[in-house]
């Protein structure tokens, strides 16, 4: 698995088709995250006392990764911040689903820092903000953020009503029309955190995931706390089992394989009966290619 720090106006996905054209050349500028990762630029040798330099090495050397990475997770184009991934997708789906049946812990909490819309407080930080030269409508702002604290509905089409959050505090005001929050979900819906503060009438400046489960960006590097966007290294298998609570496993090449072939690599006819796993499935098949002979 890779420790990631995405960067603003990079994608997650595999194709740039959807990334925005120059308005000049009218070519493509975005790049994706795999794109970034295998260009070994930002790559972490935490090995050799995190040493950047990749002497030469191509992805393939430096991980020993052949087969496809995938995000565990997204995140949107102009958000920042941790991003995982790894070749496994049954480690993808522990992650992801708060009721995998392979989480034999609390369910995996990601934590945002997000600077929204508006002067916002809690009730309980009412008073401890003591700045009478600004209007902050307190009553209005802490009755719209505490509505998060019960769950909102961010539309049926979006998975509806939202479960509370694990944390939710204010941690500062950058302006007299903005506010600092951070907060923590179990939940993955699409753009959840973009669009729970929108069901309260704000918006999100800026948005910026911190940590999965116990893996945290400060775990990049030590001199610069996971500060350096780009960067990304391997985690160790330790890392992973006290992080994610995930025994790192080989993986079987029949599964690397079904991947491949659910990407519209067909298998041949005559090695098209191996690669189904159900017995009776098997036999229809087989019946079926005898009658073709």
């Amino acid at each position: 698995m890779i420790l990631y720090h995405k960067p603003k106006g990079v994608i997650t996905s595999h194709s740039n088709d959807d990334a925005l054209p120059s308005s000049s050349t009218g070519e493509s500028k975005r790049c994706t995250v795999y794109d970034d990762i295998k260009s070994m630029e930002g790559y972490i040798n935490i090995a050799e006392k995190n040493n950047t330099s990749t002497g030469g090495q191509s992805f393939e050397e430096a991980t020993g990764i052949k087969s496809k990475l995938h995000a565990v997770g997204r995140l949107d184009t102009d958000t920042t911040g941790l991003l995982l991934l790894t070749n496994d997708g049954q480690l993808v789906h522990h992650v992801t689903n708060p009721t995998a049946s392979s989480s034999k812990q609390k369910k995996l909490v990601k934590v945002y820092d997000a600077v929204i819309m508006g002067f916002h407080t809690l009730l309980d930080d009412e008073e401890d903000d003591c700045d009478d030269d600004i209007d902050k409508s307190s009553s209005t702002s802490s009755v719209q953020l505490s509505k998060l604290l019960k769950g909102v509905d961010i539309g049926k089409k979006y998975g509806g009503m939202t479960q509370p959050p694990h944390e939710l505090r204010v941690l500062g005001h950058p302006s007299p029309k903005s506010t600092l929050v951070r907060i923590a979900i179990s939940e993955g819906k699409n753009r959840q955190v973009r669009r729970m503060v929108h069901a309260i009438n704000s918006g999100v400046l800026n948005l910026h995931r911190r940590r999965i489960g116990n893996i945290d960006l400060e775990m990049m590097q030590e001199h610069d706390g996971g500060g350096v966007q780009g960067e990304w290294r391997l985690l160790t298998e330790k890392e992973i089992l006290d992080g994610l609570g995930w025994k790192v496993r080989q993986l079987d090449p029949y599964e690397i394989d079904e991947t491949k072939r659910r990407k519209g690599s067909r298998p041949s006819k005559s090695n098209r009966t191996t690669n189904i796993s159900n017995p009776s499935k098997r036999r229809k098949a087989a019946n079926v290619t005898r009658r073709r002979r």
